[in-house]
């Protein structure tokens, strides 16, 4: 098991102890890393990062439950020194996508739905707008991809430089930036956007809070101007939400998948202040079987056998809101793109107003503001 250290600095951290639920998801979840935050200048977290050979002094890490020990006590005993400020679960998060079958789909219908070729008339983005998808790799030699990507970075390593040939990442990049008129399979809603891989995931498909975390660190430090993340769990974490708030405030617009359980349950970082929440529909503008609802979804976008790149120089189909949630991505990038003094909160206002109305009219709990429209919003 591997053990992670996170910087976050910068927002003061408010910590409330232990709530009623807590108990019992240790019982069925069994967290194996807890994410501890220590008070200013603490001994104990000089003492963790010189563990980690970092050569910067940090507030945060990611300890190990020890062998024999439950989370909660663990907890417990961590609470009890006196230069901790708070300290939770640092729990799994997993990937938004189910596989489908390629033979039921319909090649890449999305750009349709969302009026991609008519705002392209306007703008394809631009290489001055940069992305950062933080998700499982991706192949970076992909020939959909290969001019799109900048500054891989591996979060759980802390390396620049490489990263591997995830399937969900690759998917994922492709449906932001995929090379346009470049004579194969299809192309991303922002074809002359950059993208920047911050892979969080190791090789068995899982990862931390703390993992994420880091991720979007490097993404603030980077000065991306959108983060992708197509991932998400049910538990919320204070940390994770500071990081996404701090990301915020540095202007950046924040995309998330809704989830991918039929339920109305509070999703993260999905259901966070500041993210737009991203909802999945079918090509009938129908939501989304598996597509979560509930009072964060602020939009909606083709995430039922959307079709996109795969590693090594593949093309198909996948279904999740991880698919809807980079199409918004894509639309957030052409407006940067098209009106770069945008605020991030303009960015976000223009997404929702310019959302073509699917349900009860106005915002509701299954299509949020309605489904992005590319078009309009690029009108706008």
């Amino acid at each position: 098991m591997k053990k992670t250290i996170s910087l976050f600095l910068v927002l003061p951290l408010l910590f409330t102890v232990f709530t009623a639920n807590e108990n019992r998801v240790f019982a069925e979840e069994g967290p194996q890393q807890v994410i501890v935050k220590y008070k200013e200048n603490s001994q104990s977290a000089a003492a963790e990062a010189q563990s980690a050979n970092l050569n910067n002094e940090t507030d945060m890490a990611a300890l190990e439950v020890p062998a024999g020990k439950t989370a909660a006590s663990f907890m417990q005993e961590l609470k009890a020194k006196g230069d901790v400020e708070f300290v939770e679960p640092d729990y799994r998060i997993e990937l938004a996508y189910t596989p489908n079958d390629p033979e039921f789909a319909k090649l890449q219908y999305h750009h349709k739905k969302v009026g991609t070729a008519a705002a392209w008339k306007q703008t394809k983005g631009s290489a001055d707008v940069v992305v950062a998808v933080i998700d499982d790799g991706m192949d970076l030699l992909h020939a959909e991809l290969a001019n799109q990507f900048i500054a891989p970075y591996d979060a759980l390593n802390k390396q620049a430089g490489t990263i591997s040939p995830g399937f969900h990442g690759t998917h994922v990049a492709g449906l932001i930036a995929g090379s346009a008129d470049n004579g194969i399979w299809g192309a991303g809603v922002a074809p002359h956007t950059k993208i920047m891989p911050i892979d969080v995931f190791d090789d068995g498909g899982f990862a931390y809070t703390s993992d994420l975390i880091h991720g979007i660190e490097h993404a603030i430090a980077s000065n991306v101007d959108i983060i992708n993340m197509s991932l998400g769990s049910y538990y919320y974490s204070k940390a994770l939400d500071q990081a996404i708030q701090q990301a915020h405030k540095e202007g950046i617009v924040i995309v998330a998948a809704a989830g991918n359980d039929g339920t109305r349950s509070a999703h993260y970082p999905s259901s966070l202040a500041n993210v737009i929440s991203v909802g999945a529909v079918t090509n009938n503008d129908t939501s989304s079987l598996f597509s979560n609802k509930g009072p964060s979804i602020d939009v909606t976008a083709p995430g039922t056998e959307v079709y996109s790149s795969l590693p090594n120089n593949l093309f198909g189909p996948l279904s999740g809101t991880s698919m809807a949630a980079p199409i918004v991505s894509g639309v957030a990038a052409l407006i940067k793109a098209d009106q770069p003094s945008l605020s991030n909160k303009e960015i976000e206002k223009l997404i929702f107003s310019s959302s073509d109305d699917l349900g009860k009219a106005g915002r509701d709990d299954v299509y949020g503001h309605g489904r992005v429209n590319a078009k309009k919003a690029l009108k706008n």
